[in-house]
């Protein structure tokens, strides 16, 4: 398990994608596994930053747990607002984050939490069926333990 508590900086996103991009470099994942999981872990740290409430010195704290299929990474705030994917076009060059993560995680959710809430996503690390579902606060997926 890999834990990162990082502040409300958008370069920080970047701090997450090399720490976690080595922990599985180190347990051999796959390289193009490797890549999906990074680029989840970035836009929900990215969206965090963006739209959880806090001053820059807060703390985003970042977990990934590697299973055997997948990599679980969480990403907990103090904001109270849950995420919501949003519509785009093909012009948009934001509000893209939730819809990268539902493309390439086979499940993700959200859970609240006492100081805000528990943004999460599974992503397969061998090949598997990337139909993901979405849950929050008790929709059909089921969110992670702890």
């Amino acid at each position: 398990m890999g834990v990162l508590a990082v502040n409300h900086d958008p370069a920080n996103a970047a701090v997450v994608r090399r720490s976690i991009a080595a922990d599985l470099t180190d347990r051999a994942v796959a390289p193009e596994r490797i890549h999906d999981v990074v680029l989840v872990a970035s836009e929900l740290v990215s969206n965090a930053v963006v739209h959880a409430v806090g001053r820059v010195d807060d703390e985003l704290d970042v977990v990934w747990d590697v299973e055997p299929d997948s990599v679980l990474i969480k990403v907990v705030d103090a904001s109270p607002d849950l995420p919501r994917r949003r519509s785009t076009n093909d012009t948009d060059t934001r509000c893209r984050g939730l819809s990268i993560v539902a493309a390439l995680a086979l499940d993700w959710g959200v859970r609240r939490t006492a100081a805000g809430k528990q943004v999460w996503a599974r992503v397969p690390i061998v090949n598997a069926d990337r139909t993901a579902s979405r849950a929050v606060d008790g929709a059909p997926a089921a969110p992670p333990t702890g």
